[in-house]
């Protein structure tokens, strides 16, 4: 490979990955999309220092129309980068997501996609708290 080859391909690593890092995890948007249901509204992905605002919006809205929805939000954990998710499915279920690609902090225990069913959302348009949600106790 030329010397004159390494900057180019420099610059193309790091471009797949500043575009990767913002990529919400297929697992977690397949598990959104499946609890909605076929009509839920698509509320969006929000990446991690964007502005989750119109995506909390959306859900709000649909919410408030008893129409089923579903959004994500990526945020800064404890150790690494993980995300959460929302979802109203047709029956008007609410549910929120966790995911995180390895809750070891690094030890290699896999990833987690866990649900909870949830009597309420709170949603926030800032900090790292966007959703929160108030379990249903004894129900899954």
């Amino acid at each position: 490979m030329k010397p004159a080859s390494f900057p180019l391909l420099a610059s193309l690593l790091i471009t797949a990955l500043c575009q990767a890092a913002g990529a919400a995890p297929a697992a977690l948007l397949n598990k959104l999309k499946s609890l909605a249901g076929a009509d839920g509204q698509d509320c969006g992905v929000v990446a991690l220092h964007e502005s989750p605002q119109a995506a909390v919006s959306c859900a709000m809205s649909a919410n408030s129309a008893g129409k089923a929805y579903r959004l994500a939000v990526e945020f800064q954990g404890t150790d690494a980068i993980a995300w959460q998710g929302a979802v109203r499915d047709e029956q008007g279920k609410l549910r929120v997501l966790y995911y995180d690609s390895d809750p070891s902090g690094g030890a290699g225990a896999g990833t987690t996609l866990s649900v909870v069913l949830c009597r309420d959302i709170l949603f926030a348009t800032q900090g790292n708290d966007v959703i929160e949600c108030k379990p249903v106790i004894g129900e899954q």
